[in-house]
């Protein structure tokens, strides 16, 4: 059960203020002027605080509020100091418009936020201050103004409020005004980074109760046109099962960032945070995460050549980097059997392993690599791919409803139990719209399955090869675009080459529709020879190559290459 206490604490809404103060001594010492809109990782780059521009060397200070409080966190060795704004007396009939550093339920304090800022920025620390109350961004942001008016803060300043509902948090709960926010911040202080956050609850009875597409787009929609850069504050916790949703809006700008917390009792674990970092930039992540975790963390992250925790529903070319971000140099190899993955593992050097999953002939509720002789389980094919040191993605191939729910379970259990950190593809032919095809499952369908067991994948669904006699038609292409359309997962639609040369332009509008779209075309054997596929290979190599990938057996990759770089 959760104490009120708890979540009154939890759920009060913030707004928070950066200033980095740039010197070494106690004094100010005269240098250039940095602005209080730069960059927070250049500014102690410059100041020498750090040596590289990674938000994992930030160090930051809870609480410091009360004068004594206050005096505990300049004697420490945090580079940024955290402290609580509100109005004195707040919601009371005492309530003034006087700035006090207090935490709620507190309504009083010793130090007012005048008397605050005027010790610690004679110190080398940085200020982080957050404002409890809608009330207290004008008073608390004239203070800020004045002293910027008498003293010359050439440091940056963040801002930050929490503006939205999060995750368990009711709406008849006040958060801060967004528009009050916003525009008193353009109107009064413009020159800053903006940090609008979330009022959140974590239930860790609930785990799967975190951050939404729809809370990212909402934020998104509110801050699209600011000028400044944006820091969204986010509960760490919370982050790695939202991953792609944060991602997506990280995603939208080059000026964005988030700043993890950790709430006191928040279970945050040294392999979420590796999660995060791996699947981001060292300068797009803040970490204000409690000891030992904070330091356990860095012993680990820091480390080099070690092995990436990759998102499961990532990029390839992310996950691969090959030569030119061409897909074209990403290899495909079919598995059938334990030994010709063996041989693959120690014989080649990464790929994408095309995997045919089925159920076992004697055990219909456990699934199996097909096309062996002797029982290959699905578990035992991913646990050996993801103990090899080399980058290997994982196609699987799906025909069955039944097989589909079944490889979905499993794959959340190794995710969750972090035993899976290589880009996963599902496949299936589906039918749908004009291809409705009797014998395969509606796209709906394996979307929504998809989406309620394990939705950490890339989808790759194929056309029923029934429907495919006149080529990728306008319309087949239409209902399968109209399918994916509101989709959040990246997309690779599955393109045979023979067919494909009859109607490429029409296939061209499957990544014209969407970034997150891509196509994979492919060729084997059994599908014609080499020259049967030749046009339909060829007309694909004038799109986008990062986002054309290519599924061949070994000699024709090997003539497709000769063909393409060598005429």
């Amino acid at each position: 059960m959760v104490t009120l206490a708890v979540v009154a604490t939890v759920i009060i809404g913030s707004v928070t203020v950066f200033l980095i103060n740039r010197h070494n001594s106690t004094d100010p010492v005269p240098g250039p002027p940095f602005p209080t809109n730069g960059d927070l990782l250049d500014y102690l780059m410059n100041s020498g605080d750090i040596q590289e521009k990674d938000g994992l060397l930030v160090s930051w200070y809870h609480a410091a509020n009360k004068k004594m409080e206050l005096q505990q966190a300049l004697n420490s060795t945090a580079l940024v100091l955290e402290a609580d704004v509100n109005v004195e007396g707040y919601n009371t009939a005492q309530e003034t418009d006087i700035p006090i550093m207090a935490h709620p339920p507190d309504v009083y304090s010793d130090n007012t936020l005048q008397e605050w800022l005027d010790t610690v920025l004679n110190t080398r620390k940085g200020i982080k201050l957050d404002f409890k109350s809608t009330e207290s961004i004008d008073p608390s942001l004239d203070v800020l103004l004045k002293k910027s008016l008498k003293v010359n803060i050439d440091r940056p300043v963040w801002l930050n409020a929490d503006i939205l509902h999060g995750p368990n948090v009711p709406q008849f709960i006040d958060v801060v005004n967004a528009t009050k926010f916003i525009n008193a911040i353009q109107v009064k202080f413009p020159d800053v980074t903006i940090s609008p956050g979330w009022k959140t609850l974590y239930l860790p009875f609930v785990p799967d109760s975190v951050y939404t597409r729809g809370m990212m787009e909402k934020m998104y929609e509110i801050i699209k046109e600011l000028p400044q850069q944006v820091t969204f504050p986010l509960q760490a916790v919370m982050v790695k099962q939202a991953w792609p949703h944060v991602s997506w809006l990280l995603k939208q700008s080059p000026r964005y960032s988030l700043t993890l917390w950790q709430g006191n009792a928040d279970p945050v674990t040294v392999d979420d945070l590796l999660f995060i970092r791996d699947n981001s930039q060292p300068d797009q992540i803040y970490y204000d995460i409690y000891e030992p975790v904070l330091s356990m963390f860095k012993e680990v992250a820091l480390k080099k050549n070690r092995a990436r925790r990759f998102y499961t529903g990532g990029n390839l070319i992310d996950y691969f980097r090959p030569q030119s971000s061409d897909g074209f140099y990403i290899e495909w190899f079919h598995i059938n059997n334990k030994e010709s993955l063996e041989s693959i593992l120690k014989g080649e050097d990464g790929g994408m392993i095309i995997l045919q999953v089925g159920s076992m002939k004697n055990h219909k509720e456990r699934i199996a690599v097909e096309g062996s002789e002797t029982p290959f389980r699905l578990e035992e094919c991913l646990e050996m791919i993801q103990s090899s040191s080399k980058k290997w993605g994982i196609f699987l191939k799906i025909k069955s409803q039944k097989v589909l729910n079944l490889t979905l379970t499993l794959l959340k259990h190794l995710y969750q139990n972090n035993m899976l950190f290589r880009p996963i593809w599902i496949n299936m032919d589906i039918s749908h719209g004009r291809f409705a095809t009797l014998g395969y499952i509606e796209g709906e369908k394996l979307v929504n399955i998809i989406n309620t067991i394990f939705p950490f994948v890339t989808i790759a669904p194929g056309w029923p090869k029934e429907v495919l006699k006149n080529g990728y038609t306008k319309q087949l292409v239409e209902d399968m675009l109209r399918l994916f359309k509101n989709v959040w997962q990246d997309v690779s639609f599955q393109l045979e080459a023979v067919p494909l040369g009859k109607t490429w332009l029409e296939a061209t509008r499957l990544l014209q529709s969407a970034n997150r779209f891509s196509v994979t075309v492919e060729h084997q054997h059994e599908q014609g020879g080499y020259y049967a596929g030749f046009k339909g290979l060829l007309l694909s190599r004038d799109e986008n190559k990062s986002r054309v990938f290519y599924n061949l057996p070994e000699d024709y990759r090997r003539s497709f290459s000769r063909d393409i770089f060598t005429s």
